[in-house]
């Protein structure tokens, strides 16, 4: 088979599909992988080569397949705290206001960037 380089790099890096749920250590690593996989304790979604390596080493946790999809966790536990506004912690940045160059929350915008 003659050699590619742009199809090695796809089967290294994953593809450009975008999934329901992607594989947070591929994701840190630069690939894209679809997650099979949801760890509870964790709250982080994995592909099957993951999840096997998190199983190793986290053998007490409860993970969830993709038959049980409605249970997995959901963003509000996944969220950073890089992504949460100062002043009102609840809430997640979503926008940027370009007059203050500041990344700011929806209640933020309403009150302080008008």
């Amino acid at each position: 088979m003659a050699s590619n380089s742009k199809f090695s790099a796809t089967l290294e890096y994953g593809t450009d599909f975008v999934y329901d749920y992607s594989c947070l250590s591929c994701s840190e690593d630069g690939r894209n992988s679809e997650a099979k996989h949801c760890c509870q304790d964790c709250e982080q979604f994995f592909c099957e080569v993951c999840i096997e390596l998190h199983n190793r080493i986290m053998k007490r946790h409860t993970v969830l397949g993709r038959t049980d999809v409605k249970k997995w966790s959901t963003a509000p536990a996944l969220v950073g705290p890089i992504a949460r506004c100062e002043k009102h912690p609840q809430e997640t940045i979503k926008l940027e206001c370009w007059d203050h160059r500041q990344l700011c929350c929806h209640v933020c915008v309403s009150i302080d960037h008008k």
